[in-house]
């Protein structure tokens, strides 16, 4: 296997060049986006939304059956997720992501031409594992943490504003797909548009660090040469996995992104069902989702820039209240009108988790480790997405409709804001 190779510029190499165009590392982060808007989009509980009801028409298979593929399918991503930060962190996105798209197209190739529950789960689990692991998730984030410091919540936020992007488009170009061709014609066309247009753009622009191209973190110079531009930050402070897993605040954070993350999945997941069963079109029901998905990219980006500027922590506690607030108002819907401007509300507050835990991540913990540690966190990220969904299935079958379950979802929204105030930035390692 192929391994990228940090090499560390020496004082003069750096300090000599000039700011000249875009910083290099907005490049990858284009291509990043791209990776993440195609492939995210493809196996997120969003898009699959869109597909959910013909597909159980299509072959006689509950909600309940369904939705199991996408808890294990998301579980699965959780479970690859230590290996791919331990890999990612060894030998950089530029071998890793190229191949894990690859094997994701492959899997949505399968998709489209299953007719048993068992191929569909085999399908489903090896594109959401595969997807969540190494185009998404650990392996693009490693990218924002590694290519910027002081800009790294902007670059957090616009890596994970592609996926809800990706979602939305992907569902409303899906619909006319499956009202004309069929469900199984958007497994042809979608995995198609991954292998041309990210494969080979990540691996002519993909590098590990900054340092491999002479660089620094934000495009800065070092100080004390008298040239334009910003000076570099102090040193920044890089904890190993194991001295991170001692600190009560990595567990807090697990623990209050677990509980928030179970309404996530499930709202997302059964959003387009939960309104058509209240009557509404098809079409306004993929709308609804489109535009929850829209304005959580638009969200991911918004608290991208806040995250710069005040406490990551209390911004993260303060979008699981909003999300409680807006499921809330969720439950008495029942026109077009208020259902899409609700969908707008809840997707603004709820979708921006992932840039802020990164983030959080990032500046309590440093960089050198930073896949590893994020992949003990993604396993529990994942199992809350893929219970969620389950939940509410289950809930559904046994009383017909949707309402506890929101409704107790809710309420873990602010239990885990409760958690998440309590995880304070621990004080650095002895060296």
């Amino acid at each position: 296997m192929l391994r990228d190779v940090t090499t560390v510029p020496s004082e003069a190499t750096v300090s000599a060049k000039k700011p000249q165009g875009v910083f290099y590392g907005w490049y990858i982060i284009a291509v990043a986006m791209v990776g993440a808007f195609l492939c995210g989009g493809m196996t997120s509980q969003v898009f699959f939304s869109v597909i959910l009801k013909p597909l159980t028409n299509d072959l006689g298979w509950s909600r309940t059956e369904v939705t199991g593929a996408i808890a294990l399918g998301t579980l699965s991503g959780g479970l690859l997720a230590p290996l791919a930060g331990t890999l990612v962190d060894r030998y950089g996105a530029r071998v890793m992501a190229p191949l894990g798209a690859i094997a994701v197209s492959l899997a949505l190739y399968l998709l489209g031409s299953v007719h048993s529950l068992w191929v569909f789960y085999v399908a489903f689990i090896l594109a959401r594992g595969l997807s969540s692991t190494t185009v998404t998730g650990v392996v693009s984030q490693s990218l924002a943490v590694n290519w910027f410091r002081r800009m790294r919540g902007r670059a957090f936020g616009m890596i994970a504003m592609a996926v809800p992007l990706g979602g939305s488009i992907g569902a409303l170009a899906a619909q006319p797909i499956i009202d004309g061709p069929g469900w199984r014609t958007v497994f042809v066309v979608f995995p198609s548009l991954l292998l041309i247009c990210f494969v080979l753009p990540a691996l002519i622009v993909y590098r590990r660090r900054p340092e491999d191209l002479g660089l620094l973190p934000d495009g800065d110079r070092e100080p004390g040469h008298g040239l334009p531009g910003r000076t570099v930050l102090a040193p920044e402070v890089s904890w190993t996995l194991r001295e991170a897993a001692r600190t009560r605040a990595l567990w807090l954070l697990i623990s209050g992104l677990f509980i928030g993350t179970l309404a996530n999945g499930a709202v997302s997941f059964h959003l387009v069902a939960y309104y058509s069963d209240k009557g509404m079109s098809s079409a306004v029901a993929a709308v609804a989702i489109s535009v929850y998905a829209l304005f959580g990219a638009i969200a991911n980006f918004v608290w991208g820039f806040l995250v710069e500027r005040m406490s990551e922590r209390l911004l993260l506690a303060a979008a699981m209240v909003l999300s409680s607030l807006s499921l809330g108002l969720m439950l008495p819907v029942q026109h077009a009108a208020p259902a899409i401007a609700v969908a707008a509300v809840y997707g603004m507050a709820a979708r921006g988790e992932g840039t802020l835990v990164n983030t959080i991540l990032a500046q309590y913990y440093g960089r050198d480790s930073y896949g590893r540690i994020a992949g003990v966190v993604s396993p529990f990220n994942s199992l809350a997405l893929g219970i969620g969904p389950l939940l509410a299935s289950i809930c559904f079958d046994l009383s017909g409709s949707y309402t506890i379950a929101f409704a107790l979802f809710s309420g873990t929204y602010l239990f885990s804001a409760f958690i998440l105030v309590l995880a304070r930035k621990p004080a650095r390692p002895a060296a």
